[in-house]
C-alpha cells in the first residue's frame, strides 16, 4: 500500500467516523423532539376536551332554559347563542 492510498483511506476512515457521530447526534435530537412533539399533541387533545366541556355545558343550559326562563336570560345575558338542532353553541365576537 503506497503513502497516498494510506492518505486517502485515512481520510475516508476519518470522514467515516465523523458521519458516524453525526447520525448519533441527530438521532438523539430525534428523540428528543419526538417527546416534545408528544406533548405538545398531548396538551392539543386536552384543549379539546377542554373545549368541549363548556360547549356542552351552554348547550344543556339552553336546553333547561326552554323549561326556565332565568337559565335562558342567563345565556342572552353573557350573549350565547345556540342552535338546539346543532350540538354547537355560537358565541359573537364583541
Amino acid at each position: 500500500m503506497s503513502r497516498t492510498q494510506f492518505c486517502i483511506l485515512n481520510f475516508i476512515g476519518g470522514l467515516c467516523a465523523a458521519l458516524i457521530l453525526a447520525n448519533l447526534a441527530m438521532a438523539t435530537s430525534n428523540g428528543t423532539l419526538n417527546q416534545s412533539v408528544a406533548t405538545t399533541q398531548g396538551r392539543f387533545t386536552q384543549a379539546q376536551r377542554i373545549q368541549n366541556t363548556p360547549q356542552s355545558l351552554v348547550q344543556r343550559v339552553a336546553q333547561a332554559g326552554q323549561n326556565e326562563p332565568v337559565l335562558g336570560e342567563l345565556l342572552v345575558r353573557h350573549n350565547f347563542k345556540v342552535d338546539l338542532n346543532s350540538s354547537t353553541p355560537v358565541k359573537p365576537a364583541p
